[in-house]
């Protein structure tokens, strides 16, 4: 790896965690749910579909990769931030923000299923 694969990767790292942190702070409200929602579904698409788009030599290099963990860092935390939402001002929205906060939740809920499963898996291999 070259000097400037090392730092760009590092500098898509750190953008990744700024952007994330930005997202998180910013836009509080209970009207902006809907935005959210489809950012986060957006970024759920990206994170699938960009990858078969590149060329093979492309997709498994380390700067795609890292790529992809800021972007789902950020998804990670625009779905916690729907989820805080929710539970903040869960009587008071109306029926399209709650639906909004519910589709914003969806990486949460797969990743906790993912991880059910993977503690499933190894419970079922692992020695009595």
């Amino acid at each position: 790896m070259s000097t400037l694969e090392a730092f760009s990767i590092l500098f898509m790292l750190l953008a990744g965690v700024a952007l994330a942190i930005w997202i998180f702070v910013r836009g509080w409200s209970p009207e902006q749910l809907p935005r959210w929602a489809g950012l986060v579904w957006a970024l759920m698409l990206v994170l699938v579909v960009v990858p078969k788009l590149l060329p093979a030599s492309i997709r498994w290099s380390d700067s795609v990769s890292v790529a992809q963990g800021a972007i789902a860092i950020v998804m990670l935390a625009l779905s916690i931030k729907c989820l805080i939402l929710l539970i903040r001002n869960g009587s008071a929205l109306n029926d399209s923000q709650r639906w909004a906060a519910y589709l914003g939740l969806t990486p949460l809920v797969i990743g906790a299923v993912l991880v059910l499963g993977f503690l499933f898996i190894v419970g079922l291999f692992s020695a009595k």
